[in-house]
């Protein structure tokens, strides 16, 4: 009988089914955590493709938001195995990221939830999951040096009754001051190139007088070499800087020669430019050339066929490498813009300021602006290409 009361074999089955029941348990949670590990990863890839193709169309938040919604879900990055997954794109100027105009970030939020395999059996039938990522674009991770060459001439202060009207300079200088607020100090040097010259180096704001422009060779094309001084940090511009001040102080006057400006633009991104820094010319002009330097012979392409000595000029300098934007500012009337030569005859296999100003560029690298209110748009558009591919991820979670 007292062996009876000591039998604890039937203990033994109770704490075996008990530990089954426990071990199911872990082996439920270790594949249902598993499984909401992998859906999370794959919400975060779709919110780094998202975030990081947004990124690569800042400052134009229209279209980084339009460009995520694209590669995330419900696009080409759609996570697989996730229920009922809502995105959010959101953009925001990032005050240590340089480059904010409107937004220089994109997060891209990403929220779902996915059924449990074994959860259900202890109340928990789906499992939620969420990811984030946040990309700046640019990230100031390419420095450049770039040398902006404005035509100043005559026309640019003309209204087309021909009073004196300086509003397309005046349009001019503002939307060069805007792409400056885009640069980066810490790391994309700026200089100024005007044309006709200066009358000297010490006189830079002053027009060249009548004749005098284009006759001495010596005149500074280059009135601001490179420089960093020209903002505190990207979007605060240093108003008392050389670069400022002369941008915003030039006069308009004289006839329209480019190759000269090119060359000596290129001159000073040669002289005080860095070594392996992507070296950019950013040229604009409101019309066609027609004039050349008289230190040249009426015979020399400077003079006789200044529109394609422009463009050679160019094809050297791009030989080298250098980047060469050009700005055709109001150029659509071609009998209007016709190139002629010193002697005032058409040029030569004829050829118009658009054509030209076109095969001054590097391809795909020429903006036409058709009158004052798209110039600011045109030089943000050269700046945001500058600044494309130097977006990356800045967080994610």
């Amino acid at each position: 009988m007292r062996r009876h009361l000591h039998d604890d074999r039937g203990q033994v089955m109770i704490l075996t089914v008990m530990f089954l029941v426990i071990l199911l348990g872990f082996c439920a949670l270790v594949l249902d955590v598993g499984h909401a590990y992998l859906a999370q990863r794959r919400l975060q890839s779709s919110v780094d493709a998202a975030a990081l193709a947004g990124a690569d169309s800042l400052p134009d938040v229209s279209g980084a938001n339009a460009v995520a919604g694209n590669y995330g879900n419900g696009g080409s990055n759609t996570p697989l195995g996730v229920d009922g997954v809502k995105m959010t794109v959101t953009t925001s100027c990032l005050p240590g990221v340089p480059g904010c105009t409107t937004a220089n970030a994109v997060t891209v939020k990403e929220t779902g939830s996915i059924k449990t395999y074994f959860g259900g059996l202890f109340g928990v039938p789906t499992l939620n999951v969420n990811a984030s990522a946040t990309a700046c674009s640019p990230c100031g991770s390419k420095p450049l040096d770039i040398m902006m060459v404005l035509d100043r001439t005559g026309s640019m202060c003309q209204a087309p009754d021909g009073s004196p009207d300086c509003a397309d300079l005046n349009a001019a200088k503002a939307a060069m001051t805007s792409f400056l607020k885009l640069m980066d100090p810490t790391l994309d040097h700026v200089g100024l190139a005007v044309l006709p010259p200066a009358p000297s180096a010490t006189a830079t704001c002053n027009p060249t007088i009548g004749a005098m422009a284009y006759k001495t060779p010596t005149d500074p094309y280059v009135i601001v070499p490179l420089s960093s001084d020209y903002a505190s940090r990207t979007g605060q511009l240093n108003t008392s800087s050389a670069l400022y001040t002369k941008l915003n102080c030039v006069q308009g006057t004289g006839s329209t020669s480019y190759a000269n400006a090119l060359e000596q633009a290129q001159a000073e991104l040669v002289k005080d430019g860095r070594a392996n820094v992507q070296k950019v010319i950013v040229f604009m002009s409101d019309g066609a050339a027609n004039t050349g330097p008289t230190s040249y012979a009426n015979s020399s392409p400077y003079r006789a066929t200044p529109c394609h000595q422009g463009i050679n000029s160019a094809a050297t300098i791009k030989s080298t490498g250098t980047l060469l934007y050009s700005i055709g500012f109001g150029v659509d009337d071609k009998t209007a813009n016709t190139c002629n030569n010193a002697n005032g005859s058409k040029e030569q296999p004829a050829i118009d300021a658009k054509d030209a100003l076109t095969q001054i560029a590097t391809v795909g690298d020429y903006y036409n602006a058709p009158n004052d209110d798209d110039l600011g748009t045109i030089w943000d558009a050269v700046a945001a290409d500058l600044l494309q591919g130097t977006s990356r991820l800045v967080d994610g979670s």
